[in-house]
């Protein structure tokens, strides 16, 4: 059981730098999707493993809420925007998950080990992925300037916070993980509102461009 474990959470991995790296916000979206299906993977070996019918009620909410809702939410963004490829971001396409790759795994290196300590699941490879996935959401804010591909960085930790804290405390209340999925698509709602107004305003979702807005 492990096993599966850590080959879904490795795939996990893969999947935010695709999220990170792809130019064609459909390819993003749906990398992000693939990923939280992941996610609802891992709550049910976690079942499976220790009999936590907690996670019986994260992963129906979390298949809905995040790999069925926000998928189309965002898709429908993209299609009413008329969007398709993103801007050049900070340091190049080429350059930006290279920075982010390489800091990610740096960073996941120093972290995992303190999740260690406090882990109900003792298992390396999970936890690193968590703090992989985490920190590649918080690199992509600092190096997208796209709005739709900050909202997906959002998606990225957030699913980084679900899968430590299913890794950690796998015993929590469901109402834990369901209030935080509540927040979640609630974020995501109005960011996607700002990224109308910004589109709207300046003709572009590349939120350098909004140099009036400088100090």
């Amino acid at each position: 059981m492990e096993h599966m474990i850590d080959i879904v959470t490795v795939l996990m991995m893969g999947t935010s730098l695709a999220v990170f790296g792809l130019r064609q916000y459909k390819l993003s979206i749906l990398a992000y999707s693939l990923q939280t299906l992941l996610l609802v993977t891992v709550f049910l070996l976690l079942h499976v493993k220790y009999g936590a019918h907690e996670l019986l009620i994260w992963s129906a909410t979390a298949f809905v809420m995040k790999v069925v809702f926000v998928p189309l939410y965002l898709l429908r963004l993209v299609k009413k925007l008329g969007v398709v490829v993103e801007d050049e971001p900070v340091g190049g396409f080429f350059i930006s998950p290279v920075v982010a790759l390489s800091f990610s795994l740096a960073i996941a290196m120093m972290f995992y080990k303190v999740f260690m300590h406090f882990s109900l699941f003792q298992d390396d490879l999970p936890l690193f992925a968590a703090s992989f996935i985490f920190m590649m959401g918080i690199f992509g804010f600092v190096l997208r300037n796209s709005f739709i591909k900050q909202i997906l960085a959002y998606c990225l930790f957030e699913n980084g916070i679900h899968l430590s804290l299913a890794l950690m405390a796998y015993n929590s209340h469901e109402l834990v993980e369901v209030g935080i999925l509540t927040d979640a698509i609630f974020a995501v709602i109005i960011m996607s509102i700002l990224a109308k107004r910004f589109h709207a305003s300046y003709g572009s979702l590349d939120t350098s461009k909004a140099v009036n807005l400088r100090g």
